[in-house]
């Protein structure tokens, strides 16, 4: 973890100090009063960086804002990267960024050589010719694209003001910064297909090298004609544009696509992900072997218009996206007569119509005035929406980013959010929407349908270590532990826990609390091991002692699959606050015994051993026999007592006192007589 050189106290205008230089992997300075705002992308600030090994090496780093969910899953792929075309990452590290709250990611790149090919504060630039469009953009890129393709990554930040000019005549490009934000996280909907278009932001999720090859042809046509093309509309009504007309025809906007470039856009461009053109189609292009054109299509297109909301649709996708945005009215207009009536007259996707009847079940549902659940209704718009988001209950989003929309909603502490996420996951409608891709699509989500299963079993426990926590750090794999007993430290590797709890025992003297239910998801989804049964005993303590045992428990695991061997404070912290189950051995000498061997662990620096200590099975086994053994001795001695203190006992010993003082008796009689007869 990096750390601030404090050399300065001065405060900037936003509250922070500058002067500062924070330092990354003991050799990269982050010159905090030397920003470059022209090199600031969304929240992602810039500042000049220096490295002490290669001190003329151009670099600069982009420190992430506290919001951001940076994909750091990608970060080592491009890192290797070195022959693609793009803007590489050199270093990353989480840092503590002087004057803010909490830490934040910094990533190192190397400055590029040139501005970016369109400013995002320019209206116009130099148009591309189409061979300089196929040489200098096209080919570097489709090239970046294959390598990134063959590690089954996405780009998700294609866009004009988003790629750097480079070489030392510009004759070639570099794809810019995809790690600082969340996948297409800043992306303008004119560069996002229809479906990813229609969610917000954060719910765009990573999706595939198809959305890369969309967004690249939007960027040729921009290029193409040096301007923006729907650059008057919102982004709503470049959706409604291209749900309406297509992308091709809504982004021509009435002009002709300029000479040379028709196929390339129209095969780019393409709505349906299955016809778009891809790496072998722009390979054939670029060598001039591939002429052939790509027929639009308006995919969900009716005959009839319907009207919801107040609003006329004549398309399927649309009306999805409609009934997403407001779902309680969706689910009676779904259920009224007029909808089961244009599906009869106004479809004209027979088959689309006969899924709709037959999930639904209109016509044959006995129970129409109950109406329908909130799956039934994401059904639906799956159904006339194929590839667009899960819609459920307000929630939109595509399902790739659901891990996104529940660290968003963590962020935020945006408690809807996340209880929409994890309804969506236990009810199925997430499952639903891969379920419904059907054919060879199954199988290439095979492992996202089987995580989402796992999820929702474990959606069904409310227990620590499950639940909708475990399912935001099973869906993030490289999200920080969320937890409040790290007090801000950013833990993002299991094998950091340990270490950043015991320098918070040698600071504090304490932890805030040893259960917390994001520290306990976050251990369980890490550890990538077994550890049901500590998590289920964990479940069942009844009081804090039991409780910090079942995590000395799970802390002695990982300490012993991840280290370090030796943490004092933390051992000893525990040992103290265990004293008390020392009371659960009965024996006084093993007691005894045990707490000095407790003690004695306590300045071990070993959670394993203080752990096999207090959970000894032989011990507990010994101490439980010889309970029993005394218990017996004990009701044995106490029952002889009983019976010689007990009336009956007095009355009987009386009478057979009696019986033997009469047999004495006279037994002296017979012997006194005899002796007077014989004598």
């Amino acid at each position: 973890m990096a750390e601030a050189d404090t050399s300065s106290n001065n405060a900037d205008d936003a509250g922070e100090r500058t002067g500062f230089e924070v330092v990354i992997a003991n050799r990269y300075r982050i010159q905090t009063d030397s920003a470059l705002p022209n090199l600031n992308l969304g929240n992602a600030k810039a500042y000049t960086v220096r490295d002490d090994k290669s001190p003329k090496e151009p670099l600069f780093a982009r420190v992430c804002g506290p919001e951001s969910i940076p994909r750091l899953n990608i970060l080592n792929n491009l890192k290797h990267m070195m022959d693609a075309n793009l803007l590489r990452p050199v270093e990353c590290e989480d840092i503590a960024w002087p004057g803010g709250e909490g830490r934040r990611i910094a990533i190192i790149f190397r400055k590029p050589d040139h501005e970016v090919m369109f400013p995002a504060n320019e209206s116009r630039v130099t148009p591309l010719q189409p061979d300089e469009m196929a040489k200098t953009l096209l080919a570097p890129a489709v090239l970046t694209l294959g390598y990134m393709a063959q590690r089954g990554l996405s780009h998700r930040a294609i866009r004009a003001d988003n790629i750097y000019w480079h070489g030392g005549g510009r004759n070639s490009i570099l794809l810019g910064d995809c790690i600082s934000h969340a996948p297409a996280h800043l992306q303008p909907v004119l560069y996002e297909t229809i479906e990813s278009g229609m969610t917000p932001p954060i719910g765009r999720g990573p999706g595939t090298i198809r959305d890369d090859f969309y967004a690249l042809g939007v960027t040729v046509l921009v290029m193409s004609l040096g301007e923006r093309p729907l650059d008057t509309l919102t982004d709503e009504q470049v959706l409604d544009a291209k749900l309406a007309r297509g992308s091709f025809s809504a982004l021509m906007d009435g002009g002709r696509p300029p000479f040379g470039l028709r196929e390339l856009l129209r095969g780019l461009l393409s709505d349906d992900p299955y016809e778009r053109w891809g790496l072998e189609q722009l390979e054939q292009w670029l060598g001039g072997g591939l002429r052939s054109s790509v027929q639009e299509i308006r995919t969900g297109a009716v005959e009839r218009s319907f009207e919801f909301d107040g609003k006329e649709y004549t398309n399927c996708r649309a009306l999805a996206s409609a009934f997403g945005n407001n779902w309680s009215k969706a689910a009676k207009t779904i259920l009224d007569s007029g909808f089961e009536k244009w599906l009869r007259r106004g479809v004209t996707d027979l088959s689309l119509a006969g899924r709709l009847r037959k999930t639904l079940a209109i016509g044959g549902l006995p129970d129409k005035e109950k109406g329908l659940d909130a799956r039934k209704v994401a059904q639906a718009c799956m159904i006339m929406d194929k590839h667009g988001p899960v819609r459920f209950q307000g929630l939109v989003a595509m399902p790739t980013a659901m891990g996104l929309m529940l660290a968003d909603g963590y962020y935020r502490k945006n408690s809807k959010s996340i209880k929409l996420v994890a309804e969506a996951i236990s009810s199925g409608a997430v499952l639903d929407w891969y379920t419904l891709q059907g054919g060879a699509e199954t199988i290439i989500y095979e492992a996202e349908i089987t995580q989402l299963k796992q999820m929702q079993h474990l959606l069904k426990s409310t227990a620590a270590g499950y639940g909708v926590e475990r399912c935001l750090y099973m869906l993030n794999p490289t999200y920080p532990c969320q937890s409040e007993v790290l007090l801000g430290k950013y833990v993002q590797n299991i094998r950091d826990v340990l270490p950043a709890l015991e320098e918070i025992v040698e600071q504090h003297g304490s932890m805030p609390k040893v259960v917390d239910r994001h520290l306990v998801a976050f251990i369980a989804c890490r550890i990538k091991a077994n550890i049901d049964k500590p998590l289920a005993a964990l479940d069942a303590a009844s009081d804090a002692t039991a409780t910090k045992l079942a995590m000395l428990g799970i802390f002695a695991r990982m300490q012993s699959k991840f280290g370090p061997k030796n943490l004092p404070h933390l051992t000893q912290w525990l040992a103290k606050e265990l004293e008390l189950t020392v009371d659960r051995v009965n024996g006084k000498s093993m007691r005894d015994q045990l707490r000095d061997r407790v003690q004695s662990l306590g300045q071990s620096g070993s959670l394993v051993e203080l752990q096999n200590c207090l959970n000894n099975d032989k011990i507990i086994r010994q101490d439980e026999t010889a309970r029993k053994k005394a218990v017996k001795e004990f009701n044995d001695a106490a029952r002889e007592i009983s019976q010689l203190e007990s009336k009956e006992f007095q009355e009987s010993a009386q009478r057979q006192g009696w019986r033997i003082a009469s047999r004495i008796s006279a037994t002296v009689s017979i012997g006194t007589m005899a002796y007077v007869v014989f004598s």
